[in-house]
């Protein structure tokens, strides 16, 4: 999922790294929950390796880790790009019994002065090559909206700081 961002690069990242991510996903779509909030973060939240619990409407509650941030520790993005990795587990509700855990990534790449581009890409892991196709068919369903409104949100999040 991809959209662009009339902000720099460093406006984008700033507002991403520090968002409220209620405040992103706070509309869930079909089965999936909205986010309530976040607690018992570890680290920064540009740091690989730290960690926090992500609070879903339905009572339910993920484990989201950083697996790879660039820049990290504050630092500004340089070179006209950033990047985002992380790891979701500890699924409940009906995609408890699909998958186990996901991976995501966000890329930020300033394609001009005041203007950049935000990427965003999510992987499911079936629990099972049983379990395959109605991960497949849930995405299709319902994470692709999920995710248009997530994106959408940080854009919007960007271009209203600047």
């Amino acid at each position: 999922m991809t959209t662009t961002a009339g902000a720099s690069l460093a406006q984008v990242w700033a507002v991403f790294v520090a968002m409220d991510l209620g405040q992103v996903l706070a509309r869930g779509s079909g089965p999936i929950p909205a986010v309530v909030r976040t607690s018992d973060q570890t680290g920064p939240w540009d740091v690989a390796g730290s960690a926090r619990q992500v609070h879903l409407a339905d009572g339910s509650v993920v484990t989201e880790e950083i697996l790879a941030s660039d820049p990290t520790h504050g630092a500004a993005p340089s070179g006209g790009q950033a990047r985002f990795a992380y790891r979701v587990e500890g699924f409940s509700g009906p995609l408890a019994t699909l998958t186990g855990e996901a991976f995501g990534e966000w890329a930020f790449e300033e394609t001009a002065p005041g203007r950049t581009q935000i990427t965003w890409r999510y992987t499911f892991v079936p629990r099972s090559a049983l379990m395959a196709a109605p991960l497949s068919a849930l995405i299709a369903l319902f994470w692709r909206g999920y995710m248009r409104q997530a994106i959408e949100n940080v854009r919007r999040l960007a271009e209203a700081a600047g």
